[in-house]
């Protein structure tokens, strides 16, 4: 389900282009909100290829756009770092003067204004594909310090490797606040298994990966044939940054069919209280079952894989 409306990535552009004047602090911007490398190397050589300003950030949407998660998680850091902004850099705001500190404010108030109704919006969508008896959770505090640590994960200068194991920790909590029994991470055989998780009364092997690029099928095959040796053995495999189409082609050509997957769009969902984590799992899970739909949206039911 798309929670950016083409109006408020329009809203998006503007700020993003009365906030920066140089286009490497727009790249860098980008950078910051852990864009895929796919998707920044599309304009890092922005002199060679005669990229504007304007240029940059449409390309950069774009490809956002067209991945199999709508670039949802990244729009959504975005979004919330442009409607907090302020900073604005006096040598191009005073002294070159190429920027107006009253347009970028005023764009930056209509984006936070617009930022509410979009997701009061999206969280109406959300809760009328939803069986009619089921509603919304109360925001809690603690969920609220969970999106905040997310957050920092997100957007924290970590390495990678670092990165990614305060992602498992993060996973672990997030399905311990849902009341779901887990597991921390574990080797067998000299095999990493990052955790297991208990839904519907099976237990569930779980890989987190937060790579800065689209997962490729090497570690998603790896990770599924795992569950081969052990009985009855499924999967749950999470690649923030989601997966390539040839990791994707793979696994729907393959015999092997023990694994679903999530991605960061699944994860902004919850965090934004439009599902919750059980629900996301029994949707998934449901669809693999019974319809062999192992990489869907949660809310809608429809399948991830780009025809």
């Amino acid at each position: 389900m798309k929670i950016f409306s083409p109006a408020l990535k329009r809203q998006m552009k503007d700020c993003i282009l009365a906030i920066f004047w140089p286009r490497k602090e727009i790249y860098s911007f980008f950078k910051d909100c852990s864009v895929p490398k796919q998707t920044l190397s599309i304009i890092d050589d922005w002199e060679g290829k005669g990229f504007s300003r304007a240029d940059m950030v449409s390309q950069a949407f774009d490809a956002l756009s067209d991945q199999s998660d709508n670039g949802t998680l990244h729009f959504n850091l975005m979004l919330d770092s442009l409607s907090g902004w302020t900073h604005f850099d006096d040598y191009w705001f005073k002294t070159q003067q190429k920027l107006d500190l009253g347009e970028a404010k005023k764009k930056i108030e209509t984006l936070k204004s617009s930022k509410e109704k979009s997701v009061d919006t999206a969280r109406k969508r959300a809760t009328q594909a939803k069986e009619k008896a089921a509603a919304l959770e109360k925001i809690h505090s603690s969920l609220e310090e969970m999106k905040q640590d997310f957050h920092s994960i997100s957007l924290g200068s970590d390495t990678p490797q670092n990165r990614g194991h305060d992602f498992e920790k993060f996973l672990t909590k997030m399905a311990r606040f849902f009341d779901l029994k887990v597991t921390e991470a574990f080797k067998i055989k000299g095999t990493q298994i990052d955790g297991t998780i208990k839904f519907d009364g099976e237990n569930y092997n779980i890989e987190a990966k937060w790579h800065d690029r689209l997962l490729s099928d090497e570690p998603l095959m790896a990770f599924c044939h795992k569950q081969e040796i052990n009985m009855h053995g499924r999967g749950i495999f999470i690649s923030i940054n989601g997966f390539t189409e040839g990791a994707l082609s793979m696994l729907e050509r393959s015999s092997i069919k023990n694994t679903v997957l999530m991605d960061g769009e699944d994860i902004a969902l919850i965090l934004n209280e439009m599902i919750s984590l059980p629900d996301t799992l029994d949707k998934k899970i449901h669809a693999a079952q019974t319809r062999g739909k192992f990489y869907i949206n949660p809310i809608t039911g429809n399948s991830k894989i780009k025809s």
